[in-house]
């Protein structure tokens, strides 16, 4: 039996509901298998859009809640972690503000080095890997939409 895939999603994007769809068929097509549970956080539509898109596929989902009364501004780390921990697999979304970049910037890049398959969307879809590549060719979707081209890629490092 092969290993559970359990996708952790991380960070929110302000893009359509049919773009947030799309990205996870992207991922669905890489990985070549439904995953096993997707792992959500509360904040943003994306992470709706994420539900709604689960369950019309019959993906279980479980939601994690920051619990900001009690944690405060450390809650959104608290519930980030225990998203890490159980996940096998991330989609981190990147905002484009540079201090949240950086943040999720570094959360993927220590997923990755922990063995997990992590894809990040900051108006592309990137697959993080943790070794060298000799040369990959760029694997573009058909899925124009507006300004935003995705593209499904690999980088080098993390």
């Amino acid at each position: 039996m092969s290993n559970p895939i359990i996708l952790g999603i991380f960070g929110t994007v302000k893009i359509p509901e049919n773009e947030v769809q799309d990205i996870l068929t992207l991922i669905l097509q890489e990985l070549r298998r439904m995953p096993d549970i997707i792992l959500i956080h509360t904040e943003g539509n994306s992470s709706i859009y994420i539900q709604d898109w689960a369950e019309s596929l019959r993906i279980k989902t479980q939601i994690f809640q920051s619990d900001w009364v009690k944690n405060g501004k450390i809650a959104q780390i608290i519930r980030d972690n225990r998203i890490a921990k159980e996940c096998s697999h991330a989609l981190v979304f990147i905002k484009s503000n540079q201090e949240n970049k950086s943040k999720l910037e570094k959360l993927s890049e220590t997923l990755c080095r922990k063995g997990k398959i992590v894809f990040t969307f900051d108006q592309i879809l990137q697959q993080l890997e943790n070794e060298p590549l000799v040369s990959k060719p760029v694997r573009k979707s058909n899925i124009e939409r507006g300004q935003m081209l995705l593209k499904f890629q690999t980088k080098a490092k993390c």
